[in-house]
């Protein structure tokens, strides 16, 4: 099962783009997930759509989470209309932006991780790495690795847990760094199902398609 992977914004280093869902790939792959990430090459969102956030340290700029979904959703359209694309139904932008929104009661910019939205059937997912920045590369590729696999994990209905587990949810980036690289064995069973039970639906669709 293929999975498109983006980004948006202005990644000094794009080289860590490709190494953190090659990362993922490896994840998956050793672990036996039929999951791939396909990068699809860069979102482009025009400056128009920045906007200033009031926070405790001053204006930030971001991209509202509203555009970037509308931008990844009209992205993963358009490449499922390809006659040579691949059968991609989610799509996974990472961001260098803090994730924000118009919404004026939206107060999660310091902990937000990220978001995933379902929309005819087909599923959008954003990661900002902003909360995740550190001198370290190692570590921040972590962090970064970590928050794909949580809203992938979400994307497949996995909820949050209490394990060792990448899906149980940070107080802060200490409790983050003390995460695993891993879904415990709950919720990779649970992904597994859901897997199965995704590629089974797909299986039936196409012979029907065919007959």
């Amino acid at each position: 099962m293929y999975i498109g992977a983006t980004y948006i914004g202005k990644f000094t280093d794009r080289e860590f783009i490709f190494e953190v869902f090659d990362e993922a790939n490896r994840y998956f792959e050793e672990n036996g997930i039929p999951l791939r990430f396909v990068y699809l090459g860069k979102l482009e969102l025009g400056p128009g759509y920045l906007i200033n956030i009031p926070t405790e340290k001053g204006n930030v700029k971001g991209y509202p989470l509203e555009a970037i979904i509308e931008a990844l959703y009209a992205r993963l359209v358009a490449e499922l209309q390809r006659e040579d694309g691949l059968p991609i139904d989610r799509l996974f932008g990472l961001t260098t932006f803090p994730l924000v929104s118009r919404n004026p009661y939206f107060h999660l910019y310091e902990r937000f991780l990220g978001i995933q939205q379902e929309i005819t059937g087909m599923k959008v997912m954003v990661l900002s790495i902003k909360p995740f920045e550190s001198e370290n590369r190692t570590l921040m590729k972590k962090r970064v690795l970590k928050g794909i696999l949580h809203e992938l994990g979400h994307s497949f209905g996995l909820e949050h847990c209490s394990n060792e587990c990448v899906m149980n949810p940070p107080e802060d980036i200490a409790d983050w760094d003390s995460r695993p690289v891993a879904y415990c064995d709950s919720c990779m069973r649970k992904l597994h199902g859901a897997l199965t039970a995704e590629l089974l639906l797909r299986e039936e669709k196409e012979r029907k398609k065919g007959r």
